[in-house]
């Protein structure tokens, strides 16, 4: 007889588990809400500041001047140059393109032209907001001006621009344009926030800037212009959400 031997069988070889991965930390992001109050309390808290600083000294700051000597000297002589009829430069020429896009009609126009757009998706109330933000912070510009009743540069004056100067009407005209229309755009997913938001915010502060350059404006000027055009722009934000989801 023969024996027959047993062979134990191998147990099946386990691979050792591993440990679940841990999920991706991700920022928190800040409500759209918010974002918006804060930027309104922030900009009216600048704006404010801004005024009861230039009411005690009665006119420029010493950070007035020293923009303006900036301006003169290190960006080129385009304020002499201006005055004395000398041929422009090309620095001159780009701040007078971007600076056009802060004037009366374009910031209106490009808020007429979003909020048709608004209009044909969501209705004519939602586009309300839309088409507001620029005459709203042409109106409450017009208000602060001519309640404050602040003095231009010399310069201004002497070339007939007499009109009160503080807050800056093309700073809060193209600080409210930019603000309201990155919101719509990324809203609407024309444009992410995080690309719209800081080239808008860029020529309105550049565009702003100009009268600095042509001194027909403070420094000061330009800064509570565009506090105050991202006040209404961060206001007419939260309208226009409102209307819109609801």
């Amino acid at each position: 007889m023969t024996s027959q031997l047993s062979i134990p069988s191998e147990a099946p070889r386990q691979s050792p588990r591993r440990a679940p991965r841990a999920a991706p930390r991700v920022a928190p992001r800040i409500a759209p809400r918010t974002a918006q109050l804060a930027t309104i309390v922030t900009a009216a808290g600048v704006l404010v500041a801004l005024t009861l600083v230039r009411r005690a000294h009665d006119g420029a700051l010493p950070i007035d001047l020293r923009a303006r000597a900036l301006a003169r000297t290190r960006f080129g002589a385009a304020p002499r140059a201006w005055t004395r009829g000398r041929t422009r430069s090309y620095a001159r020429l780009l701040f007078d393109a971007v600076g056009g896009l802060t004037g009366q009609w374009p910031p209106v126009l490009a808020g007429a032209a979003a909020g048709l757009a608004v209009a044909s998706r969501h209705g004519l109330l939602a586009a309300l907001p839309v088409v507001a933000a620029v005459p709203a912070s042409n109106a409450a510009h017009a208000m602060a001006k001519y309640s404050l009743g602040m003095r231009r540069p010399m310069l201004a004056r002497l070339t007939g621009k007499r009109t009160p100067a503080f807050p800056s009407g093309h700073g809060a005209r193209g600080a409210a344009a930019a603000g309201i229309l990155a919101h719509v755009a990324a809203r609407e997913q024309v444009a992410p926030l995080a690309l719209a938001l800081p080239l808008g915010a860029a020529l309105a502060v550049v565009g702003a800037s100009q009268r600095v350059w042509i001194e027909r404006h403070w420094a000061t000027d330009v800064v509570g212009g565009l506090a105050l055009g991202a006040a209404v722009a961060a206001g007419c934000a939260r309208w226009y959400d409102v209307l819109r989801d609801s």
